[in-house]
């Protein structure tokens, strides 16, 4: 007997075709606001389930009913609260709105970490860019200035200066992408915490049941790109076994502390001198990890979110990995480019330690750093038999991009 599951879908951790291949035993309700979603994609998640039009919601929920679905699930920020409101409207469990608010507003998350006895950095709320100035003054240098609704470090800038904080203010908010930004102390990563080569902060994926703890693993970094981009990241992470315990408990704490009671988790951490603080919680699966939950332990991530839905308790039991999986996100360098050539790099592919190499840009293409994440060009992901052999890989991935990849004035 399958299981109806809504998924509210317009982009997400977990891609269209892993959310078929762990699909067995669910038919899936794909709820889009199909005028707001990026071309082909609805005909793609049309392979995989039925597509429900959310442009009218009402409508759209009436249609879901319907079909009289046990579950709700949602990959990303942007879908979570439509998703709080049609579990709402249809009595399935889900996050509440309190929830999803904190899990989606920086600032209003922030607060609900002070209030939980959770260290957080000093931060202020900008409603404009004349008010950046101030602001600055009040957190102090260096800071950082992030949308307070936003990802991938999306106009997400370092502040080290009043004249920093004039000229990125009003480039944030003249870019469109959000009315509200935050400034914030700009945590300092301790970079012998986690290791030679490694990144000064991490993450860690929470599979919850009940509010309670079903699975958690940890996700190493590698250090950042300018001015704070992701470029590399495999799983199992490396930590010391205190640290990595020591994560593990303010994660839960924070997930604790805006109401987390089911279904995936994401959370960053900063590993400072004086332990780890926690830089954001994402209400949903981080991205790329259900690709290495599978390669390194086998676990079917889509599959236990399905199952938390609709209200099945899952059972995991990871043990010991069968790989380490990581992947490597191609940015571009700060400033106005185009990319002018990949040169060789798609030869990466040959090696054994390499599964794919996705390049999704075109020589030609002006490339914009300012989009953090959503800026990326390409992907490689891989996979090697002991943590040892990541670090290796991944500086073979950098060298050759350094020595094939061609960028010109734009």
């Amino acid at each position: 007997m399958t299981e109806t599951v809504i998924v509210v879908y317009t982009a997400g951790a977990a891609s269209p075709l892993e959310l078929a291949a762990d699909a067995e035993g669910y038919d899936l309700l794909f709820a889009v606001p199909v005028e707001e979603a990026p071309d082909g994609l609805t005909d793609l998640l049309a392979v995989v389930g039925e597509v429900v039009d959310m442009t009218d919601e009402a409508a759209g929920a009436a249609v879901l009913a319907a079909r009289r679905p046990a579950g709700i699930v949602a990959f990303s920020d942007r879908d979570l609260p439509l998703a709080q409101r049609l579990a709402s409207r249809l009595g399935l469990r889900f996050h509440s709105e309190s929830t999803v608010l904190a899990a989606t507003d920086k600032h209003a998350q922030r607060q609900r970490f002070r209030e939980a006895g959770l260290r957080v950095p000093r931060f202020r709320l900008l409603t404009g860019p004349g008010q950046a100035v101030e602001a600055l003054a009040e957190v102090g240098t260096p800071a950082v200035l992030k949308p307070v609704r936003g990802a991938s470090s999306r106009q997400t800038y370092r502040l080290d200066s009043p004249e920093d904080a004039v000229r990125y203010a009003a480039d944030a908010f003249a870019s469109g992408d959000a009315d509200e930004f935050v400034i914030e102390e700009m945590l300092v990563g301790c970079p012998s915490v986690a290791g030679p080569g490694l990144g000064d902060y991490v993450s860690v994926e929470v599979l919850w049941w009940r509010g309670t703890v079903a699975c958690q693993v940890l996700n190493s970094r590698l250090p950042l790109m300018e001015p704070f981009r992701e470029r590399g990241f495999f799983l199992p992470g490396l930590l010391p076994a205190p640290v990595e315990e020591e994560v593990y408990a303010i994660s839960a704490a924070a997930c604790r502390a805006l109401g987390v009671q089911d279904g995936w988790a994401d959370i960053e951490l900063k590993l400072t001198a004086d332990g780890p603080v926690v830089i954001e919680v994402n209400a949903r699966l981080g991205g790329y990890s259900a690709a290495l939950l599978h390669r390194s332990f086998g676990v079917e991530a889509v599959r236990l979110a399905f199952e938390v839905a609709v209200g099945r308790q899952p059972v995991v039991s990871l043990g010991e990995p069968a790989a380490v999986a990581f992947g490597y996100q191609i940015l571009p360098p700060v400033g106005d480019w185009r990319l002018a050539s990949w040169g060789n790099v798609a030869a990466l592919a040959e090696r054994p330690d390499i599964l794919s190499v996705v390049l999704t840009a075109e020589p030609g293409d002006r490339v914009d750093w300012r989009l953090g994440g959503q800026g990326t060009l390409g992907v490689v992901e891989g996979l090697v038999a002991r943590p040892d052999e990541v670090l290796p890989a991944m500086r073979a991935i950098e060298r050759t991009i350094a020595d094939q990849v061609v960028f010109t004035p734009a």
